[in-house]
Order: C-alpha cells, then sequence, then structure tokens
C-alpha cells in the first residue's frame, strides 16, 4: 500500500504541487518507513506513570532486576527514562534544547555509574533550575539486559520481539506543556502500568487522584484498554484498615466510572521494596541460570531487605515457625558475614514474588499479551500510519473536489 501510494504521488506529479498535499505526502512517507521498521523487529513497549511518592522508580527497578532509575526522591521520577533490551551497555542522554544538564552517550558504564550520573549529572541540575523556568524534562535511554527478556518464562514474549520500559514523570509533572508532545508519543503507542499509592486512595484522596488521573490520559491520548493498576505499598496496611479486596474493588468501580472502561481494570497490590531488594540480588538472569550478582552485592540488599521489609516478612511468616526460624537463620548469617549462596536466594526471590504482588503482575501481564498480542506489540505502530492514511485522503479528496469545481466554472 505504502509503495503503491508513492508511485502514483511520483506519476501524477502535478497534482501533489499542492503545498497541503505534499506535506501530507512527506508524513505519510515518514510514517510508512517507520512501520516497515517496526513490523521487522516489533517492540514490546510499556510506559508507566504514576502519583508522587507511589513508588514508581522502585517497581521498574524490580521488573526489571536493576537499579537504574532513581529512587532518592520524589523528584527524580521526573525525567523521561526509556529501558531497552541489548546486548550492549549504553547510555544516551539527548542534547534537547534548553537543557541545563550533561548530555551524550556512554559506553560499557555500570549499572552503578548509570544511576549516579542519572541523579547527580541529570535530575538534580533539572530540578535546580526548574524551580526557576520551566524546562523540557531530561531524556534518557539506557541499553542493556533486562529481566523479562532474559528470563523469557515471564511474558513469553515471541523470538525477535524487543522489550522497552519507558518511565513517564508522575501525574502532575506530565502536563507541563513543555514535555506534552514527548509524552504523548510514548505513550499512545504503549502498554501503560500505572501506579497508585496505597496511602492516597482513602475516601480524601481517591477522587481527586482518580480525576487527575482522568486529565493526564486524555492528556496523553492513552488508550484506556491498554492499562494495568498497580497498588503499591500494601504493605503500609494496619489492622484498622478496610479488607484489602473491599478497598480494591471500590476503586475498580471507580477507575471504571471515571474512564470510561468497559470492564472493571486489573489492580494489582504490589509491594515493590520487597520485590525490588529480592529481584535485584538474584539479577536479569532467569532463575535456572546461575546469578551474576557478587557476593558482596547481594548480601548487601538483602542486608537492606530484611530492615526495611521486616514488617511484611513477618506478616507473611506468621503463624509458621519453621519458615520464620528460616529467614532469622539467614539474617543472622548475613550480619556474621557469611555469603548467600544461588540456592537459597531462588527461594527467597520464590517468597519475594508470591509475597509482594510480583508473581501476580507477571501473571497478568502475560495473559493480556497473549490474549491481545496484535493489539498491544503490532497495532500500535500501525495506529499513526493508517491515521496519515485516512488524513491523506481526506486531503486528497478535498483537493480533487476543488480541482473538478474550477473545471466545471471554466
Amino acid at each position: 500500500m505504502g509503495t503503491e501510494v508513492v508511485s502514483i504521488a511520483n506519476e501524477y506529479s502535478d497534482v501533489f504541487n499542492d503545498p497541503t498535499i505534499n506535506e501530507q505526502l512527506n508524513r505519510f512517507r515518514i510514517a510508512y518507513e517507520e512501520a516497515i521498521a517496526n513490523l521487522d523487529s516489533p517492540t514490546f513497549r510499556i510506559a508507566t506513570i504514576g502519583t508522587t511518592s507511589s513508588g514508581k522508580s522502585t517497581i521498574i527497578n524490580a521488573l526489571i532486576g536493576r537499579k537504574i532509575a532513581p529512587m532518592e526522591a520524589d523528584e527524580m521520577s521526573a525525567g523521561i527514562l526509556t529501558l531497552s533490551s541489548s546486548a550492549d551497555r549504553k547510555m544516551i542522554i539527548e542534547n534537547v534544547e534548553g537543557a541545563v544538564w550533561e548530555t551524550g552517550e556512554w559506553d560499557g558504564t555500570s549499572d552503578e555509574e548509570i544511576y549516579t550520573h542519572i541523579r547527580d549529572r541529570v535530575m538534580l541540575p533539572y530540578h535546580e533550575k526548574r524551580k526557576l523556568k520551566e524546562l523540557p524534562a531530561p531524556q534518557i535511554t539506557v541499553l542493556g539486559s533486562l529481566l523479562p527478556v532474559e528470563d523469557g518464562s515471564l511474558l513469553n514474549l515471541p523470538d525477535g520481539v524487543n522489550l522497552e520500559f519507558v518511565d513517564l514523570p508522575g501525574l502532575k509533572s506530565v502536563q507541563d506543556r513543555t514535555n506534552l508532545k514527548v509524552i504523548q508519543k510514548r505513550v499512545n503507542k504503549a502498554f501503560s502500568l500505572v501506579a497508585l499509592d496505597y496511602g492516597q486512595v482513602d475516601e480524601q484522596h481517591r477522587k481527586q487522584l482518580l480525576e487527575e488521573l482522568k486529565k493526564v490520559v486524555n492528556y496523553l491520548q492513552g488508550r484506556t484498554d491498554s492499562m494495568i493498576f498497580i497498588l503499591n505499598r500494601v504493605d503500609l496496611r494496619n489492622s484498622v484498615d478496610l479488607p484489602l479486596e473491599d478497598r480494591i474493588a471500590k476503586l475498580q468501580v471507580e477507575i471504571q466510572e471515571i474512564l470510561s472502561l468497559p470492564d472493571p481494570p486489573d489492580i494489582i497490590p504490589f509491594s515493590s521494596l520487597l520485590l525490588y531488594y529480592a529481584q535485584c540480588a538474584w539479577g536479569t538472569v532467569a532463575q535456572t541460570e546461575p546469578s551474576q550478582v557478587s557476593h558482596d552485592k547481594r548480601s548487601q540488599l538483602l542486608k537492606a531487605m530484611f530492615m526495611d521489609c521486616a514488617g511484611t516478612i513477618n506478616q507473611y511468616t506468621q503463624g509458621n515457625r519453621k519458615l520464620k526460624n528460616w529467614f532469622r537463620n539467614i539474617e543472622d548469617s548475613l550480619e556474621d558475614g557469611e555469603p548467600v549462596d544461588d540456592e537459597i536466594m531462588r527461594q527467597i526471590l520464590q517468597y519475594a514474588l508470591a509475597w509482594s504482588g510480583g508473581e501476580n503482575f507477571w501473571y497478568c501481564l502475560r495473559e493480556r499479551l497473549f490474549d491481545a498480542f496484535p493489539v498491544l506489540v503490532i497495532a500500535p505502530f500501525l495506529r499513526e500510519y493508517w491515521n496519515l492514511i485516512k488524513l491523506y485522503s481526506l486531503q486528497l479528496t478535498v483537493l480533487l473536489k476543488r480541482e473538478d469545481w474550477k473545471l466545471l466554472k471554466k
């Protein structure tokens, strides 16, 4: 179809001298070339947005098995960070107009170097200057291994299909006029993960939150049929809270009404910090393979897990003295400086996946992909192409009618 359109334009060049038609033809050619390239090597894109302090960066790091997205402060999540599966290790910071941060390309950098670079040389200068004037969000691309690609069982992606996570700014930052055009292009071609904070979905905050989400979905031209909601930090629940099932059911009804969804949305209760520590202590390889994480790094992450996630571990080991003692023995071994081997680490990761909601998340996303692979992976790359075909056809029809009218008048 693309070849025929270009052929017609070349054969009847006098008709296509009209500036409007010419502009549409050029846009069509670009979209056509992009569509062909994307069909040759399709990519499943997952865009993440979230409320302020929803732990979105922690979720991203947990899902990819690497500490890349800055987690230190709320403001750190205001950039556009693309994490792309690749055999190469590379970081690209685009030189956007008005950039007040370091830009360029770096090869072979470690995760620690990438993390520190993004935090100290990009996000901190950006937020410092952003207090004084509106700036475009930093656009950062990191190439390297991603857990769902290395462990094919998580998503069952067909051979030849790439994966990208696009970590977007929070709900409020995403509406900045300077960033809107860039972000729109990412979201309307992607599956969306929406991170919500458990502490912000009570009666007082819920309506305001969902109205904000509706604005963002409208602004971003996002597809509401390609969304999964993650209710993060459910480990903050206490004994006087409503049952989690009741709170999720209520949230489902309200999201369905406000976003005009045909069905209740998937909302997965999540404890991102637990999964982050356990998954990064294992790394990006499948559990059937030996872990590539050093013992020192693993010990550091597991010590932090026992400190920061003690309540969650205690909750799930309650009433099971044998399992509780097993975890205590591991914690004691870490304090004594003893390494945790791969066999024990696999068991820790399995518990973390089950308790954090990670297991349910991967199952849900895997099922959505199985049911609607063409819609989620192939269609997003063709949508712009077909829209331009319609617009191109309409402009051509208008031109031809105008020319016919001139002939009739003569």
